[in-house]
């Protein structure tokens, strides 16, 4: 079951799809039996639980398993050896490679069968996809400059004012606004951004109206309807993309994902050389490390500070 009411009830934007994960409040816990978890950031003894215990058959004398973590264990569940006989666990060792067992790679393959878009989010996207299968192709950018406005905590990129150049100067070498067939998306934690890369090229951009917000911690409650509903709009919006030029964020990363060819034409923005790299798939030369961070193969294409091809 999933029950995420912070910030705000996630079934008002995301729904049920091939499995039902809806949870029942009226169930009655008093004759059931509940294991609760709560592992944020870290929690090492989790952690030693997934990595080396039988811990599906302990688990399995529960009637209810509540979780509540931002942690990434997938790799570390799938390497445990103590569990390799399970028969969901050999169903995906017996068809993917372990290497590629990691929340990175399976990671759309879960959002689709646990998700579909709220009818509010779908009408939303509704005029992106129109535009697609009118035979537009559709580049996409998230810039992630950090300070987001609705968390003071947030830090902030200190090159983050060069970056408008940096990326303009870049869409402008391919010749963008000679494309008349393609469309510009761009989603950022900036106004300033937003605004001034749309003011660059403002009659093919496409922007989702709201309010910006950090979802894992706003601190300001205003406008909070509007401000997720817009973020899950900009996730599903960034799966959609013919080409995406981002920033180093696990927002846009993982939204990138959901795309049918995820590395097609796939660009990084590194913020703190201030350079464009062009990304590949990590499988697609030699056998790769057991654990990858996402966006990390790529190579420099364009070093922005010297406007080098």
């Amino acid at each position: 079951m999933i029950d995420m009411t912070h910030p705000l009830d996630v079934i008002n934007y995301l729904l049920p799809n091939m499995y039902n994960w809806m949870f029942n409040n009226r169930t009655s816990k008093l004759t059931r039996s509940s294991k609760i978890i709560r592992a944020i950031d870290a929690e090492p003894n989790l952690v030693n639980e997934i990595q080396s215990t039988q811990f599906i058959e302990t688990w399995a004398k529960y009637d209810d398993i509540e979780i509540y973590t931002n942690m990434d264990l997938i790799s570390d569940i799938f390497r445990n050896p103590l569990i390799q006989n399970n028969t969901i666990i050999k169903m995906f060792l017996s068809n993917i490679p372990l290497e590629k067992l990691t929340l990175h790679n399976l990671f759309s393959f879960f959002f689709e069968i646990l998700f579909q878009p709220s009818l509010e989010v779908a009408n939303a996207l509704k005029p992106i996809l129109q535009v697609i299968e009118n035979g537009y192709t559709l580049t996409c950018i998230h810039l992630r400059m950090g300070q987001n406005p609705s968390n003071p905590l947030d830090i902030r990129f200190e090159i983050g004012d060069l970056a408008v150049g940096d990326i303009t100067d870049f869409l402008n070498r391919t010749n963008l606004r000679k494309m008349r067939h393609t469309r510009l998306f761009v989603t950022s934690d900036s106004e300033k951004v937003l605004s001034k890369i749309v003011s660059q090229f403002s009659n093919q951009t496409i922007t989702i109206s709201g309010p910006i917000l950090h979802i894992d911690r706003p601190a300001k409650l205003n406008d909070l309807g509007r401000g997720f509903l817009k973020v899950v709009i900009d996730f599903y919006a960034l799966g959609e993309c013919h080409t995406s030029i981002l920033t180093q964020s696990g927002f846009s990363g993982l939204a990138n994902r959901r795309r049918i060819e995820p590395y097609q034409n796939l660009f990084k923005y590194d913020v703190s050389n201030r350079r464009i790299e062009r990304c590949h798939d990590i499988y697609e030369h030699g056998k790769p490390p057991k654990t990858v961070a996402g966006l990390v193969y790529c190579r420099v294409i364009f070093n922005c500070s010297s406007r080098e091809m």
